[in-house]
């Protein structure tokens, strides 16, 4: 059992050594990127209602972020 962990573990790096090297490499991330991958902080456009007693709640805790 112990043979076929160390022959696992070395067929594991030699196959991430071979990826590495004829992998293309990734392209940075655009501004354009960011600003689609952002979540909108709207909750109307999120689907969640709150009623007045919750805004009343957190209102304090919104504007001072804010």
């Amino acid at each position: 059992m112990r043979f076929r962990t160390k022959t696992d573990s070395f067929l594991g790096f030699l196959a991430a050594g071979l990826s590495s090297l004829s992998g293309k490499s990734l392209d940075k991330p655009t501004a354009d990127d960011l600003r689609r991958a952002d979540f909108c902080t709207s909750t109307q456009r999120l689907g969640v209602r709150f009623n007045e007693k919750i805004r009343d709640v957190f209102r304090f805790k919104w504007l001072r972020k804010r």
